[in-house]
């Protein structure tokens, strides 16, 4: 294997390059970081070896198309794709954290039907997205299968598409490579380690196995395909392939998931391959069904057309046979119960027996033992009968022989009540336990609708997740983790305010007027006109054949609309009577494109093919131009701002139009344009290709001003802010990224659309950007931050256009489900939010937790003080400086009565007045501040120097020295009860009476501590070593100075601690988790995320556990069970504080940023919807 140049260190792109995991004959693999989103990632780099090699180039960059083009929340995401000066190539990807299939087997041995049956289904789900984007994988194998285990449930990520293939394609020459197998008589064992499958039949003698990774690259001299998974028609025709070999290939690792052991094993190649062709599949074992073997056998098959018809198809099957295992499970209990009369624990487990406790009124042995004493009392009743019958026949006998025949009447009759009672008691018994059965299996099916949404939710699937939790909501689960889910699901529809429908079939079309008050709709028959605020029709505009597209004039007087009969019509706005017909004498093209000059004066028209565009006088209705395309199916058609050019594609060129001599000044050769927007503010255009491309360009010099982007999935749809300072760029994969138009920066790039976006646009502010989807959904995006503001739930079908009001926070979207929707754009949840004061600003931590008055401080900026339950600014203050070279300054204090606040400067504390800022204290040290804090009420001010000095200044009175520490003060804080608690840079925790000025106690932390939280009522507090110090936060008990406990969980760093209600404490570590603690250390739940968490904090209700992580996002937790439950885009980088103030959620970005929240747990909508 060559070895490629360690590039650990070097960045690309926005990711900077750390470790390298794995190498391979293609390129290496490295762990990264991402700065910009304080994220972790791995980056794929092709060898230096082969960036000549057209070959490889190309198949580099498909596998970068193809990754990212199947977007799935059980599928690894492709982030971005870039060439660097040197010619280096790369793919940044999501990180997985979990590990490989195969490994996973080998740790944990097969898996059981009931755990495979779910984990199935993902990985089936995840296979069928691809085949249906027409993406055929043809590697599937456990190795390119990562197992996440989140919460109990085995979630999968699928990996590797470097030799996947698109069905619309033609296949692509690749080389074989000859390989011999003498191998195989010398019973070589490589190719049965399970740690030797990479994507080839066999290696060269010569070449060593590559360890196994999880983001192995595909060897550059590999046949396609890996042997032991292998389809027979892989091995005749690899390079046509079908979706049946994944199919086959999810056969075989299904099998090996559940038997430990692949259906075939092989020393070399050939064998595998008449394995494969010919051989019959082995049962999977004595513990199988037969109908096990058969569901294998079908898909296995060696024919692709005797396989299952899709992957859902082959998940249904496993499922349908877990179901009834369990159903002969059942009866099996029951008819042993019945025929031995034993308890119910002996035939059921643990597990399912408390479930009937959690279900019924009483265990199913009490009912077993209910219905045994019901049967043993009719028992007992016929016997009593019986005896007594008895008696009086033998009295009656002594009297006279007629009593004789009523006795023996009465005793049959006595018989006959004691019979239908026995029977009576035991057809209770049966019913009972029928109904336990039955609310058995209405609590399975409730979790598992409860389940399926809440992981519908975490992976933004909103549709779903509703669907599921709905459900679960009508069967009677109004817990308030369901609510709450369901509110969150429940949001998109929220947003609409009224649906309109069209006069027939499709709408195509829906704009705004330019004051707000009209909308114009088109369908397969008409154009209509309504009232934007009450949403009622006011005119249809006949037209009896398929209205395309229509706009307003810019002075709203009039209406266009562009028809497929070849007419274009120009209409009354106000009254909707048409005022003349633009026709192309001899000619009828179906016209699909309209634009109206800025001056009305002008009209012109594109078909749809993109093969020709027209140009009319508005006034006479006289061709003007007409101008031939390419006809390449993408029809665009823009005037300039000023009116001076007209842009006119048909998919593949740009003709630019001088409207003065309406001659063409300039053509850009694509290829491939599909989209382009002009510049409002100057002759600019931007244009979008099929090829990836995003440009700007010169007009009418032709010169490309800026390259916005060189390559990745077809760009569909361009817009330009109204202020000319950003371009969006929309492609096929549901990526929308924004631009500054000027420096051609990337800005934000957000993928919160499952699928291809159809139509992008900037609202009046250009703070927003909106895109429709053709999944029915459209999202709003904060533009310059990528944060995603809404989510508005469409149609199930395309929504083809969307537009903003120009005068109101309102969006319309045209979907071809036959209805225009207009939605209230205005976020669910984020309240008010202040903009960044940099990139970074904070450090990850803060002496005290955040609270309602904050003072955040930046480097080389003012210091902001703001009030955070009036979302108001208190404050500029001057900026904190640095102790010293490289390190960070103090953080500045505020009181909790947020009148003050103390910033260290140099080897001075100010202390300001707020509001005002007014200089009112300085406190002189003899070296320079290192950190500063207030006592949690009052101005009581405690300020520590790198020179171990130490300052108590009470509420304005001159600063008092305390005992001085050996080395520097790292953290300080007050007791509740006024004594005083340093750490300094020995790791050495002391107590210091400020009042006395003695030390109380010097305590070994055993590492250097960053942070003190004191216990509400002084007797406790928690320590949390700083960034580069090893350990776990410490719980001390200060009565008697003394360590109570470790709190030992963490897997690394922990950011932040804080006491919450109940004396319990919550910290937010590195690894992604929160934990909560009870007053004395011990672990009471953990809150697993998926990146690092800043601060973690307990809503007022006390019923759900909120945390900010690295990558800017929120995290919702039940407190009790610690299910996650919800999580969201919050920030641009990592969130470092949270709180709150009421009800309202206060989160604190890395860049000084604020923002304010309501996410109300409450479900107002929820009786309705799950009616």
């Amino acid at each position: 294997m060559a070895t490629l140049d360690d590039l650990s260190g070097r960045t690309l792109g926005e990711f900077v390059l750390g470790e390298r995991l794995d190498e391979g004959g293609f390129g290496a693999v490295y762990r990264c970081d991402q700065p910009m989103l304080g994220r972790k990632v791995v980056v794929k780099v092709l060898h230096q070896q082969l960036r000549h090699d057209d070959a490889a180039l190309e198949r580099f960059k498909r596998e970068a198309q193809l990754a990212s083009r199947l977007d799935h929340p059980y599928a690894a995401h492709v982030y971005a794709f870039g060439t660097e000066s040197d010619g280096l190539r790369w793919i940044a990807m999501e990180l997985v954290q979990g590990i490989t299939l195969d490994r996973w087997i080998d740790e944990r041995g097969p898996m059981s039907l009931e755990q495979l049956v779910p984990f199935f289904e993902r990985v089936a789900q995840v296979v069928q997205a691809a085949h249906r984007c027409g993406i055929v994988h043809r590697d599937l194998k456990p190795s390119n299968v990562m197992v996440i285990e989140r919460d109990g449930t085995l979630l999968p990520k699928l990996l590797d598409f470097g030799v996947a293939r698109l069905l619309s394609e033609e296949p692509a020459s690749t080389a074989h490579l000859d390989l011999d197998c003498e191998d195989c008589e010398a019973g070589s064992s490589d190719i049965q380690r399970r740690d030797m499958e990479p994507t080839a039949a066999m290696h060269t003698r010569d070449r060593a196995p590559a360890p196994a990774s999880p983001y192995r690259l595909t060897p550059a001299n590999a046949v396609i395909g890996s042997p032991p998974y292998m389809a027979p028609e892989q091995w005749r025709s690899p390079l046509t392939v079908g979706p049946e070999a994944d199919l086959y290939a999810l056969g075989v690792i299904a099998y090996e998931a559940l038997t430990g052991r692949r259906p075939f094993q092989a020393d070399c190649e050939d064998e595998y391959r008449e394995l494969h062709c010919a051989a019959p599949i082995p049962p999977l074992g004595k513990h199988s069904s037969p109908a096990l073997d058969e569901i294998f056998q079908r898909a296995l098959a060696k024919r692709p057309e005797d396989r299952f018809g899709n992957a859902r198809e082959f998940a249904e099957a496993l499922d349908a046979e877990m179901e009834a295992r369990m159903l002969a499970h059942v009866r099996s209990a029951a008819k042993q119960w019945r025929d031995r009369r034993r308890p119910i624990e002996l035939l059921w487990r643990g597990e399912i027996l408390t479930e009937l406790e959690r279900w019924i009124d009483g265990s199913g042995a009490g009912v077993a033992r209910r219905s045994e004493l019901e049967f043993a009392e009719a028992s007992r009743q016929h016997e009593t009968v019986l005896a007594e019958a008895s008696r009086r026949l033998a009295e009656a006998s002594r009297r006279r022989r007629a009593w004789v025949r009523r006795g023996a009447v009465a005793a049959v009759v006595a018989m006959v009540l004691a019979v239908i009672g026995a029977l009576y008691a035991r057809a209770a018994m049966m019913q009972q336990r029928a109904t336990a059965n039955q609310q058995v299996a209405d609590a399975t099916a409730l979790t598992a609708e409860v389940e399926q949404g809440r992981a519908a939710s975490l992976h933004d699937d909103l549709a779903e997740a509703q669907r599921h939790l709905a459900e679960a909501y009508r069967r009677g689960d109004h817990s308030p983790a369901t609510e709450f889910m369901l509110a969150r699901a429940l949001q998109p529809l929220r947003a609409e305010l009224a649906r309109l429908s069209a006069s027939s079939g499709r709408m195509w079309s829906a704009a705004f007027s330019p004051d707000g008050r009209r909308i114009v709709t088109t369908d397969d028959q008409a154009a209509q006109i309504w009232d934007a605020e009450t949403h009622q029709l006011l005119a249809t505009l006949p037209h009896g054949e398929t209205v395309h597209h229509a706009v307003y004039t810019r002075d709203g007087m009039r209406v266009v609309t562009a028809c497929g009969d070849g007419i274009v019509r120009v209409w009354e706005a106000a009254t909707g009577v048409l005022q003349r017909e633009l026709r192309l004498s001899g000619r009828t093209p179906r016209f699909y494109v309209v634009a109206a000059s800025p001056t009305a004066d002008h009209v012109a028209a594109v078909d749809g093919a993109g093969a020709i565009a027209v140009v009319w006088s508005a006034g006479t209705g006289a061709v003007i131009a007409v101008l031939e395309l390419d006809g390449s199916q993408w029809p665009s058609l823009r005037f300039s701002a000023d009116g001076r050019w007209l842009a006119a594609g048909g998919g593949d060129q740009v003709h630019v139009v001088d409207t003065t001599h309406w001659g063409t000044a300039l053509t850009l050769h694509g290829p491939q344009i599909r989209a382009m927007a002009w510049d409002p503010t100057s002759p600019h255009l931007a244009t979008g290709s099929a090829a990836g491309d995003a440009s700007i360009w010169d007009v009418p010099g032709g010169m490309r001003l800026r390259h916005l982007r060189d390559v990745g999935e077809p760009v569909d749809a361009v817009a330009w802010s109204p202020d000319g300072t950003l371009v969006a760029a929309a492609s096929q994969d549901g990526a929308e990224q924004v631009f500054e138009a000027t420096s051609g920066r990337l800005m934000s790039h957000g993928h919160y659309l499952n699928g291809k976006i159809t139509s992008i646009e900037f609202d009046a502010t250009s703070h927003l950007v909106a895109a429709g989807g053709a999944n029915g959904t459209a999202v709003v995006v904060d533009a310059r931050l990528g944060l995603l503001v809404t989510v508005l739930d469409g149609s199930r079908k395309v929504i083809r256009d969307v537009h903003f009001d120009p005068r109101s926070p309102r969006l319309i979207g045209a979907s071809s489900d036959g209805t225009v929707r207009i939605w209230d754009t205005t976020s669910p949840y984020r309240r008010w939010s202040s903009p960044p004061i940099a990139d970074g600003c904070d450090v990850a931590t803060a002496l005290e937790p955040d609270g309602r008055f904050l003072a955040i401080g930046c480097r080389g900026h003012a210091t902001r003080v703001w009030d955070t339950a009036h979302d108001q600014l208190l404050a500029e203050l001057p900026a904190a400086t640095s102790p010293g070279v490289g390190i960070d300054p103090a953080l500045p204090a505020i009181s909790a009565e947020g009148d003050r606040v103390a910033i260290a400067r140099g080897n001075t504390v100010e202390v300001y007045e707020v509001p005002g800022g007014r200089r009112m204290q300085v406190i002189e040290h003899s070296a320079a501040v290192s950190v500063v804090t207030f006592a949690r009420t009052g101005r009581n001010i405690i300020s520590g120097a790198v020179d171990g000095t130490l300052l108590v200044a009470r509420d304005g009175d001159a600063a008092v020295s305390q005992p001085t520490a050996p080395r520097g003060i790292d953290a300080v804080g007050f007791a509740p009860d006024g004594r005083v608690l340093v750490a300094d840079a020995r790791g050495q925790l002391r107590v210091i009476d400020a009042d006395r000025r003695v030390v109380l106690a010097e305590l070994d932390a055993g590492a250097r501590v960053g942070l003190l939280r004191p216990s509400p009522d002084g007797h406790t507090v928690v320590t949390i070593p700083v960034a580069d110090a090893a350990g776990p936060p410490i719980l001390w008990d200060l009565d008697r100075y003394q360590i109570l406990a470790r709190l030992d969980g963490h897997v690394g760093r922990v950011f932040a601690a804080r006491w919450i209600a109940g004396e319990r404490i919550l910290t937010a570590g590195g690894d992604g988790s929160a934990r909560m603690w009870d007053r004395r250390g011990e672990l009471l739940q953990t809150y697993r995320g998926d990146s690092r968490l800043g601060d973690a904090v307990l809503d007022p209700s006390g019923l759900f556990v909120v945390a900010g992580s690295g990558d800017g996002r929120l995290w919702f937790w039940d407190a009790v069970s610690g299910r996650a439950l919800w999580t969201t885009a919050a920030h641009r980088s990592a969130i470092v504080g949270l709180h709150f103030e009421g009800s309202a959620l206060i989160t604190h970005g890395f860049g000084g940023d604020l923002s304010r929240w309501i996410i109300d747990g409450a479900c107002k909508a929820c009786g309705i919807v799950a009616r």
